[in-house]
């Protein structure tokens, strides 16, 4: 990498130079995202010296007027809420922008920044262990609650739109598309969302409310716990099809060691029939929560019943595997409601193949090999017997070393590299013909360097309980180092936190992964003395997120906190505190 200047960027990343600052305050850095409809950068609130998220609309979207009123509803719905699993909107506004737009004002939101993953792109490694799933959907449903108590339906939930803290936190993103639950512009002709998250009335343009949402997240629990697709198929549209006129398949049907529990209440969230579903996402997290366990117990599925279920799936669609599966996209379905309402499935598209016919030529130099075996099994008396050359021993020497040798010979080296765990990096591991052996003058010998041992990528291990945990990491060929713990607000005890080294940081075999796991407790601070509002920061705050309740005492001067529900120490997740300050 040569220090070139930094290039000029035109357009809407033309906010990354010259010191441009969105509402005089924020300073865009990085890009960190970029959509169809805005680009994403990671900034700094120059006047509260914190780092946030700044998406902006991109100039060839913000000229079109129901782009930018969709943009200001999810400023204006995310704003109006106020809870630890939805993504914070800090401002909003337009912004002239020369370079990108000197025309038409670009609108911008500023956000919450969230250090943390997206759930689609650990979803993309694999199933979940159920408890890890759960506890995805319970943030997910709790801030499905929040926002459907404010009247906003999201219409969107999906994998893309979830993002998972390094602490455990859920955080719901994107309301871009949500509505008013009232709101009579809410038309049933605008299909909007992600066919493979449909909820059957969404997919046919029905009136929807809280319960599409409910179902939309059933989807993504089926997946996460099952590592596969509720449905799949060629098209959007062909899966669109399925959501609204195939039964769900059970999720036990995928992976029998499911509790019955678990497979029911998926179940029930799944149910097409939007009257049979749960009423509310609160209603769907109390389910989750009084599940005793989320694997094995009960009876497994008849055997008749996982045979009459894997048929349907065999029968609609063949399931690809994660590494092959097309996932379709976010589109609008408007013009095509008939083939979603039709008793008919939509047409699958003509196959096209093409044979390709390939001929290779082997050219057998026969009068050489003849000459070569009589050269190589001449006696040494002979007096062409100088001309075999006998391939010395070099294993073991440094690669340089015994290049020269062989070259040294008359003979050509190929070089390649292999890892091994004996051999040192750097020295020969074997060649290739091996030592002894009598060739002609010019002919290659493969010298095999070692590259030393084969190292491998320490397994995200993040939100899994220790002993899956240990498993996975045994499975790459590590051994399990330290255990410690940690307080966490969200993250249940005995889950993994972090591991040490990071995930993706390349190790020996046989080299230790220590882990950092929760003790499924948080450590309450003393805020008695204090001003109320450093008690509401301190409870409230990342590292207890306590839902706080203010009492004041008017026989009692100061304006200070008198007390306090929950002692300072160690204290339970998800509570709520109680505190009482005196306001004589």
């Amino acid at each position: 990498m040569t220090d070139s200047p930094t290039p000029s960027r035109s357009g809407l990343d033309s906010v990354l130079t010259n010191g441009f600052l969105f509402n005089g305050r924020y300073r865009p850095e990085r890009l960190i995202g970029r959509g169809g409809m805005a680009n994403v950068y990671l900034g700094t609130d120059t006047r509260l010296q914190r780092r946030v998220a700044i998406k902006a609309l991109r100039p060839e979207v913000a000229i079109d007027k129901d782009s930018r009123k969709r943009f200001q509803r999810e400023a204006h719905a995310v704003s109006t809420m106020g809870h630890p699993s939805i993504v914070r909107v800090y401002d909003a506004g337009e912004e002239l922008i020369p370079a990108a737009s000197p025309d038409v004002p670009i609108p911008y939101i500023v956000m919450e920044y969230i250090d943390g993953k997206i759930l689609r792109k650990l979803m993309d490694s694999g199933k979940f262990e159920p408890k890890v799933a759960v506890h995805i959907a319970l943030g997910i449903l709790d801030a499905l609650d929040e926002s459907h108590r404010a009247g906003i339906i999201h219409r969107d939930i999906k994998p893309g739109n979830v993002m998972v803290t390094q602490t455990g936190l859920v955080k719901v993103c994107d309301f871009g598309i949500a509505q008013a639950i009232e709101d009579p512009t809410n038309d049933p002709s605008a299909i909007v969302g992600t066919a493979q998250y449909f909820s059957p009335e969404q997919a046919k343009g029905e009136l929807i409310d809280g319960r599409s949402d409910v179902y939309s997240t059933a989807v993504v629990l089926f997946e996460m716990v099952t590592g596969t697709p509720l449905f799949t198929g060629d098209s959007s549209v062909a899966v669109a099809y399925q959501h609204v006129t195939q039964t769900a398949p059970r999720s036990r049907s995928r992976r029998p060691e499911l509790s019955p529990e678990l497979d029911i209440a998926i179940a029930k969230g799944l149910e097409k029939d939007r009257s049979l579903r749960y009423a509310t996402a609160a209603e769907f997290a109390a389910a989750l929560r009084s599940i005793s366990t989320f694997t094995g117990g009960g009876h497994e599925l008849p055997t008749a019943v996982v045979a009459d279920i894997e048929a349907v799936e065999l029968s609609t669609v063949a399931r690809p595997t994660p590494a092959t599966q097309e996932r379709p996209e976010t589109m609008d379905f408007s013009e095509i409601r008939n083939s979603l309402t039709s008793d008919e499935p939509p047409q699958a598209k003509s196959a096209k193949w093409m044979i390709l016919m390939a001929a290779g030529v082997l050219v057998v130099t026969s009068v050489v090999a003849g000459m070569m075996f009589w050269v190589l099994t001449l006696g040494s008396s002979s007096s062409i017997g100088g001309i075999a050359i006998e391939v010395p021993a070099v294993t073991n020497s440094e690669y340089a070393a015994a290049e020269k040798t062989l070259t040294d010979l008359g003979l050509i080296v190929k070089r390649v590299t292999e890892s091994s765990d004996d051999v040192p990096a750097g020295s020969v591991i074997r060649t290739e013909p091996e030592a002894g052996v009598r060739v002609g003058a010019g002919e290659t010998i493969t010298v095999v360097e070692s590259t030393g041992p084969d190292l491998q990528s320490v397994p995200d291990v993040a939100l899994t309980l220790l002993d899956a945990a240990t498993a996975r990491i045994t499975e790459a060929g590590f051994v399990l180092g330290t255990v410690t713990t940690e307080y966490s607000p969200s993250v249940e005890a005995n889950v993994v936190i972090r591991s040490d080294p990071a995930v993706g940081i390349e190790l020996g075999a046989g080299e230790a992964v220590n882990l950092v796991i929760s003790n499924g407790k948080v450590q309450v601070p003393n805020v008695v003395g204090g001003s109320i509002q450093k008690a509401k920061e301190l409870l409230e705050g990342p590292t207890v997120q306590y839902t706080v309740t203010v009492q004041t005492d008017t026989t009692c001067t100061g304006a200070v906190v008198k007390s306090q529900s929950i002692r300072a120490g160690d204290g339970p997740q998800h509570q709520a505190i109680t505190v009482v300050y005196c306001a004589g």
